[in-house]
């Protein structure tokens, strides 16, 4: 692994930071996934399981193992893997929240309010194709820590 190198990882959870329910997303929001590819300045990487909910062929790159691929600066939406293994890579994570409790048996690896690794900077509601309302917030990790 490239420890040096720092992406943006975007994940969607619900109220108890459940991302996954038997191994089916819990949610899909086409406008979650607009505001996700165009906030992004390069194409998002993904794995085939987020492929479905990507319309756009030319807004991501398809791999298999997106964490390794994507590139310095690049982002990664991450649905079904573990976040963890990789925290070294990861300077910003962007949260979407459901704001609601969805069945869930997959959580989030990474206790954000925990942990005292990552500081919020920004918040951000808008209304989704399936939520009424998403809230988007953006995590920077805290560079005395990197």
């Amino acid at each position: 692994m490239n420890d040096m190198k720092k992406i943006t990882v975007a994940v969607c959870v619900d109220d108890d930071m459940q991302t996954l329910f038997f191994g089916k997303r819990q949610s899909r929001d086409r406008v979650l996934i607009e505001d996700l590819v165009s906030s992004s300045k390069e194409k998002v990487f993904i794995n085939s399981f987020s492929e479905p909910i990507f319309s756009d062929k030319e807004s991501y790159i398809l791999s298999e193992n997106p964490m390794e691929d994507c590139p310095q600066g690049g982002v990664v939406f991450a649905e079904n893997f573990q976040l963890l293994p990789y925290i070294s890579f990861i300077e910003k994570l962007i949260l979407y929240r459901w704001n609601r409790k969805y069945p869930g048996d997959k959580k989030l690896d990474i206790d954000i309010s925990q942990n005292g690794l990552f500081r919020l900077e920004e918040v951000f509601e808008f209304v989704g194709s399936s939520h009424e309302r998403i809230t988007k917030e953006i995590y920077t990790k805290k560079q005395d820590l990197i």
